[in-house]
């Protein structure tokens, strides 16, 4: 198996994307296994990946006890067989059928004795083209991931399985586990952008408020830099609402 994506799943009926990514997984060409990992939740999530599996033999499904979405993916990533994982965050669309030919074409730029020691990600856009989730896209692709190699999960991140090995997977944290992912990937190699980029819903900004959630994720990094407990971040987060991890 070349690639498997992993795709973690809690409460996802809420963003509205699920059955459109669920269409545009099952659709995807090449040597590709997709494992949606699915947490007991509130709404209709379960029925709908169950549909989906049924009629698209490419789709597998693993419940899973996890807490939260660091533990699904280790879920995920423990059953899943491709050489390349790429870890698909909820709330997400990829570009549309192509996703492997587009990895294949930047690993084709790097020297072989280094193919198992890479990882990348694609650009970030949302839909919503307000000026600052427009600037926030921007400053992720271009500023914290090229040059500062820290890759958020929206980003659609993919690693060599061999790379994922030496760092033991994903960090168990309910939030910020993709930043400390990316440190302890660019102790080996800085990410590469590939050629694609992918739309991320706003909902959050949308229910928040643009400039009141913009800062409250300013606060939380802060927080974060200031090493208080993810769980306690989390929270604030996730204003008690299962979002990524389950309470």
């Amino acid at each position: 198996m070349e690639l498997s994506i992993i795709l973690p799943c809690l409460n996802e009926i809420r963003h509205g994307y699920l059955e459109r990514i669920l269409t545009n997984l099952v659709h995807q060409v090449g040597d590709i296994e997709i494992i949606a990992v699915v947490s007991p939740s509130e709404d209709d999530t379960e029925i709908v990946v169950n549909n989906y599996a049924q009629r698209y033999a490419n789709l597998k499904v693993a419940r899973s006890l996890a807490r939260n979405r660091a533990q699904r993916f280790n879920d995920g990533i423990a059953i899943s067989q491709g050489e390349t994982i790429l870890l698909h965050h909820p709330a997400t669309l990829l570009p549309e059928v192509r996703v492997l030919a587009i990895i294949r074409r930047s690993l084709s730029a790097v020297a072989p004795e280094y193919s198992n020691i890479i990882w990348g990600a694609f650009y970030h856009s949302f839909d919503d083209q307000h000026w600052l989730l427009k600037f926030t896209s921007w400053y992720s692709s271009h500023i914290r991931a090229k040059q500062k190699g820290i890759v958020y999960f929206d980003h659609c991140p993919f690693v060599s399985r061999d790379l994922l090995t030496k760092i033991g997977n994903i960090p168990d944290l309910d939030i910020f586990e993709d930043t400390v992912l990316s440190d302890r990937l660019c102790q080996f190699t800085k990410p590469m952008l590939v050629d694609g980029t992918v739309i991320t819903s706003a909902r959050r900004f949308r229910q928040r408020g643009i400039y009141r959630h913009a800062l409250l994720n300013q606060l939380l990094k802060l927080c974060y830099h200031l090493k208080i407990d993810p769980k306690h971040l989390n929270r604030l987060y996730e204003k008690r609402y299962s979002i990524n991890t389950k309470y």
